[in-house]
């Protein structure tokens, strides 16, 4: 007999109202199917990430920037397994499991503007449908079962073409930190490593800068009069 338990994670107002309003629309029982995705995402992200870690520095970032959004807990119910693998991933990876939750949902739902960002193209098919991708059958309900088994197949595809990388340690907007399943400690305010590494481009801008007036003098001085 499968055990089920109840799980929480918070995500912002508007993330989950626009994911219910879809799964609504195509009669998903958001539970189960979330159950199923996290299930199945887990080990992609296990992947994805690899050995890496993040700082509690990082951590600390990504959980401040998802409570400026005002997010709120959602509960639902999956399978013991699923929670389980969830919760070891989660501390393998000194995740924060709320962004993960929030990460799976943006790319199940792959607005318009997140497609753009990553190069992807809105419709798999015809020309842009080649490179050894599998084709989705003809039969409605065979195509349903190949889209259930891995919903994310194209867009994790054309991730790793585009980006060489997961799809969740691709990089998103900063505006998006708090959808972060990795982020090096040079991307997080406050860690010797960002003020380093903010330091070595203020160096890089400066040096390019003396360059570029450099060559306006020279320029300058070279005009016949």
């Amino acid at each position: 007999m499968t055990t089920i338990r109840q799980i929480s994670f918070k995500v912002p107002p508007g993330l989950w109202s626009s994911f219910k309003e879809q799964a609504d629309s195509l009669f998903l029982a958001r539970a189960p199917f979330l159950d199923h995705m996290i299930s199945k995402e887990v080990l992609e992200l296990r992947v994805d990430l690899d050995a890496r870690r993040l700082s509690l520095k990082a951590k600390r970032h990504i959980s401040g920037e998802l409570k400026r959004q005002g997010a709120k807990s959602v509960n639902i119910e999956v399978r013991e397994e699923t929670a389980s693998a969830l919760n070891d991933a989660v501390r393998d990876h000194n995740l924060v499991r709320d962004a993960f939750i929030c990460r799976l949902i943006i790319f199940l739902r792959s607005s318009d503007a997140l497609l753009k960002y990553l190069e992807v193209p809105r419709e798999a098919g015809g020309r842009l449908f080649g490179g050894g991708l599998e084709k989705m059958p003809a039969s409605p309900l065979k195509a349903m079962e190949a889209v259930r088994d891995d919903p994310l197949f194209y867009v994790r595809h054309y991730v790793r073409e585009n980006w060489q990388c997961g799809i969740y340690d691709v990089a998103l907007p900063k505006s998006h930190d708090w959808a972060a399943c990795w982020l090096d400690d040079k991307e997080v305010p406050g860690t010797r490593a960002h003020r380093e590494d903010q330091k070595v481009m203020a160096e890089m801008f400066d040096a390019l800068e003396v360059e570029s007036f450099s060559k306006r003098s020279v320029g300058k001085k070279g005009v016949k009069k």
